[in-house]
Formats: structure tokens, C-alpha cells, sequence
């Protein structure tokens, strides 16, 4: 099924292939000091079949849940009851995290890289499900309603009401390292320095993100693949769909980040993220600065003349306890201050907001 384009397949070795179970995956919990359930060298590329949570969290078993909405015992994947089995442990979000992996080589203080290669749908359908207390909108509603979403394979939408077609654009929901052990135990639902829950729907095959390493082998986790999502995920849920997800994984040592960032071939995008919407934008815009003004040597004013004048600012994420700004930067903005000879992403100033 996979999708991978030939511009990123060439040169790159076989993926290892990570698949999710009881000894691969568990519930939405970082934990202090993990144990990898695979180890790789920097470099290498790594095919990890995910599994949404969808199902696997309803109290009535994931065979009752998607025969209800029409789907056979048959087209479930075996996974998802072996997973649903599995005890959620205090303070745990509903995902499925499938990791962690080691890369050898990264340390505390270093850049893990994250080619994104592809996301391919394991099964053809996903689910959208919202209701009262859910999202931005928590008091719309006075029922809890689920929404089962075919995939056309061929021409790669999901129909919806009224003969719209959602297109499928497929993403990880949830990316991340191992936080600090200092922090404890964390929940997978709120996203932070470290990545995780940052539902930005632009980190699509062609993408790559970094994230900066807080514990020795980065211990790189995934989950929460998405079908379709518009920015915010304002319902609470998007297309919530298993896919498999394949990376390359690669360590820059002595690597300067503070939260993460991504960029495709036409954008560099800067990550703010806080409980608070605005302080979320505050710490994006600050990124922007830094990284203006540390790497290409532009004068703190013109930096924040820029940011007004050049910069788009979005919100990835709004409802899932942190809140995700992305500062949107187009690269051709940015290539004549480095006289053509590319844009150093990893690269950036130091920034730790209060």
C-alpha cells in the first residue's frame, strides 16, 4: 500500500518494519527512563504500523463499536483487540503509542530529525467522533455522535454530506521523544517541548520535523494517525484512521532547539506551544526572532518587522490541553539572506519562556 515518492525511496535502505502490540506499544504515557522496544542507527528508516485508538477504548469492545457502524469483525485489524485488552494505566491519554525506538548515537542536547517518507492506510475506513464537552465548541452539543468515513481508494477522498469530498492527507497526530526524566510520568494528550499530541496536519509524507532530545537514544514515539484534519481539530477528533508511517531517523549533535520545528521543500515551520493561546503565539513568534536574528544575522527590529510583514501564523491544535502555534515561513523569503546556499533549519537561537 505504500505511497513512498520515488525522490525519497532512492538511495534510502529498506525500512525495519515496527509493528504494534502488547511488547511494541501502550497507552497515551511517557514514562521516566523507557526501554527501547527497537534500536537503530542514525540514518536508518524504520516502517512503524500504527494503530488508532478508535474502538479500542469503547466500553463496549472494538467488535460491538465498528459492527454498529457497519464495519465486520472481519475487516478489523487483529491488533486492535489485543491492544484493547491492555489495562490504561492512571493518567494515561487514549492513544496507542508504538515505541519507543532508540537511535544510536543521540544525547541530551542533541536534534533528532524526522524524515517523514509515508503514511499509508492499513484499513479503508476511519471514524470521526464528537459530542457534548468536546472541543472548542464543548456546549454544541447534547449527544455523542460517531462518523465512519470510507476511503476511495483510487481517487484518495472520503465522501461527506452533500456530495463534499474530504481529500485524504494523511499524518501522524502524535510525533515525539522521550521527555526529560525530571517530569515524570506524562500523558500523550497534551503536546509540548518534546512533540507528541501536536496534530499538525501539515507533517505529510515530504515533511520533517525536529525535536529536540532530552534522554540518551531520543526514544522516538508515534501514534494518532489522521485521514483528514483541518488546522485546530476543532471538534476534538479528526479523521482518526490506522496507518502505517514511515521515517528516516537521523541524529545532528550539539543541535541548538528549544521546541520543535518542521519544514517541507516550500516552508519553514516554527513551533510555540503553551496552555495558553496567546502565550503559544508569544513563544512561536519569539522562535521566529531568535532564528532571524541568530542565523541570519538580522537585527532584532527587522525580525519582528518580518514576523508582521512576512510571517503566517496558525493554530495546529486547540483542544487537546496545550495549544500548538506554528509560525509559517515561505523559504524563498529566506534564501537571499543566505545568498542561495539553503536555509539551516536545525539551526536557531535559544529561547525558554517563563
Amino acid at each position: 500500500m505504500s505511497q513512498m515518492p520515488d525522490r525519497l525511496r532512492d538511495g534510502l535502505a529498506k525500512p525495519v518494519v515496527l509493528e504494534t502490540n502488547r511488547e511494541t506499544a501502550g497507552w497515551g504515557l511517557f514514562t521516566p527512563n523507557p526501554e527501547a522496544v527497537l534500536t537503530v542507527k542514525s540514518g536508518a528508516c524504520v516502517t512503524i504500523n500504527t494503530l488508532s485508538w478508535v474502538g479500542a477504548t469503547a466500553p463496549e469492545g472494538p467488535v460491538a463499536y465498528f459492527e454498529a457502524l457497519g464495519v465486520p469483525a472481519g475487516q478489523l485489524l487483529p491488533e486492535l483487540m489485543e491492544m484493547a485488552e491492555v489495562p490504561r494505566p492512571n493518567g494515561s491519554s487514549g492513544h496507542i503509542l508504538t515505541g519507543p525506538i532508540g537511535v544510536e548515537g543521540a544525547e541530551p542536547g542533541d536534534v533528532l530529525q524526522i524524515r517523514i517518507l509515508d503514511v499509508s492506510p492499513r484499513v479503508p475506513y476511519g471514524v470521526n467522533s464528537t459530542g457534548p464537552g468536546s472541543g472548542v465548541l464543548d456546549d454544541l452539543l447534547d449527544r455523542r455522535t460517531f462518523r465512519l468515513f470510507q476511503l476511495d481508494p483510487d481517487r484518495r477522498f472520503y465522501p461527506f454530506v452533500g456530495g463534499i469530498e474530504i481529500p485524504f492527507r494523511p499524518f501522524a497526530g502524535v510525533m515525539a521523544v522521550a521527555p526529560p526524566p525530571s517530569v515524570g510520568a506524562v500523558s500523550a494528550n497534551p503536546p509540548d517541548r518534546w512533540g507528541g499530541n501536536m496534530d499538525f496536519r501539515d507533517l505529510v509524507a515530504g515533511s520533517t520535523l525536529y525535536l529536540p532530545v532530552f534522554q540518551p537514544g531520543g526514544m522516538f514515539y508515534t501514534s494518532d494517525t489522521h485521514g483528514a484534519q483541518g488546522h485546530g481539530e476543532v471538534n476534538q477528533t479528526a479523521i482518526e484512521h490506522s496507518m502505517a508511517v514511515t521515517v528516516q531517523l537521523i541524529v545532528h549533535k550539539g543541535g541548538v532547539l528549544t521546541f520543535p520545528r518542521a519544514e517541507n521543500d516550500d516552508h519553514v515551520w516554527f513551533m510555540g506551544i503553551h496552555a495558553d493561546l496567546y502565550k503559544a503565539m508569544k513563544i512561536a513568534n519569539q522562535e521566529v526572532v531568535d532564528y532571524l536574528v541568530n542565523v541570519m544575522a538580522m537585527r532584532d527590529v527587522e525580525a519582528y518587522r518580518f514576523s508582521s510583514l512576512v510571517v503566517d501564523f496558525k493554530v495546529a491544535e486547540a483542544v487537546n490541553g496545550n495549544k500548538v502555534v506554528v509560525a509559517e515561513v515561505h523559504k524563498d523569503r529566506l534564501r537571499p539572506l543566505t545568498d542561495g546556499a539553503g536555509v539551516p533549519v536545525v539551526g536557531g537561537g535559544l529561547h525558554s519562556p517563563a
